[in-house]
């Protein structure tokens, strides 16, 4: 405790905000102080560590390994600490509490009506955004930029970031039902000389089938790229494209416009759908209380409608 006694907590907010924002000027609006004053805290900082802690790039502030190597540690510590600050117990009624959630349009439109029905029924002065799924959805959620993703973990995940298991799903192909194809068997061949569309929100030229089509030595024709799950399908309505997609999706949008779904034409492994979030969130008694919920919506309601 000695040691803890010659030291200003609140240095450790201001290191907290540093590493988020890496930017004196953007860290100091997020404390609301001055510029000049944040300045002189991250010299306190370096003195305190006996680091630089962040070296100035084009990009802003480049945290050093020491100041990277505290930073999960600063934000459990932190989270810990307000935590003894806030009631023991979670009132969802009285809660003004604000969550971000990264997700695809695939995943809100399918999956989160119930959610959202539950979430505002319980508790109606919470607030929630919604996030585009972006490829660095890890990173985000480490930086604090926000609260809850949801991925299928194609990549491989830190220590530092909690997942739970939400539900499977599997990939099938859908066609208009007046398509050449329709009523016929789908083979291998007949998969590859058709058009094809594929959903890539990054930009990839190859999809999961493309990849599995290659190693037996096929390969199909990609005529359409969207980067948009729900309206992929529509454009398939409208076209003699074939589109493989996840089942939970598909089922939702067939009736409406009139799809046609089919298992693919090579046999793909199910995917399972995850929660994700930072340890510094872990123990939070309100996110706590959110991730509850929404594991009981989305695996409990989701599947009585046969989602999964």
């Amino acid at each position: 405790m000695s040691k803890l006694n010659q030291v200003d907590l609140n240095l450790l907010v201001a290191l907290q905000a540093l590493l988020r924002t890496r930017s004196v000027t953007k860290a100091a609006i997020q404390l609301n102080v001055t510029q000049s004053a944040m300045s002189r805290t991250l010299q306190r900082l370096r003195h305190q560590f006996g680091d630089p802690l962040f070296v100035r790039n084009r990009g802003g502030l480049l945290p050093t390994e020491r100041a990277q190597s505290l930073a999960t540690s600063l934000d459990c510590l932190l989270q810990d600490a307000e935590s003894l600050l806030t009631p023991a117990e979670f009132d969802p009624l009285q809660a003004t509490t604000q969550f971000s959630f990264m997700m695809t349009d695939f995943f809100s439109q399918v999956f989160m009506p119930p959610v959202f029905q539950s979430l505002f029924e319980q508790a109606p002065n919470m607030r929630i955004q919604c996030l585009n799924s972006q490829p660095n959805l890890m990173e985000m959620l480490a930086q604090g930029e926000t609260d809850l993703g949801f991925s299928s973990l194609a990549g491989a995940v830190s220590a530092d970031i909690y997942a739970q298991k939400l539900g499977q799903d599997s990939l099938v192909t859908v066609m208009r039902k007046d398509h050449p194809l329709a009523g016929q068997e789908l083979t291998l061949e007949r998969y590859c000389q058709a058009s094809h569309a594929l959903i890539t929100m990054g930009g990839d030229h190859l999809g999961t089938i493309d990849v599995a089509l290659a190693k037996l030595g096929y390969k199909r024709h990609v005529a359409l790229r969207m980067p948009h799950f729900t309206a992929a399908p529509h454009a398939v309505a409208k076209t003699d494209l074939l589109l493989t997609l996840p089942g939970c999706l598909a089922a939702h949008m067939a009736e409406a416009l009139d799809l046609v779904i089919v298992p693919p034409p090579l046999d793909m492994q199910p995917f399972t759908y995850y929660m994700v979030w930072h340890a510094r969130q872990h123990n939070n008694i309100a996110h706590r209380w959110l991730r509850q919920q929404l594991q009981q919506v989305i695996t409990q309601r989701c599947l009585e409608g046969n989602c999964f």
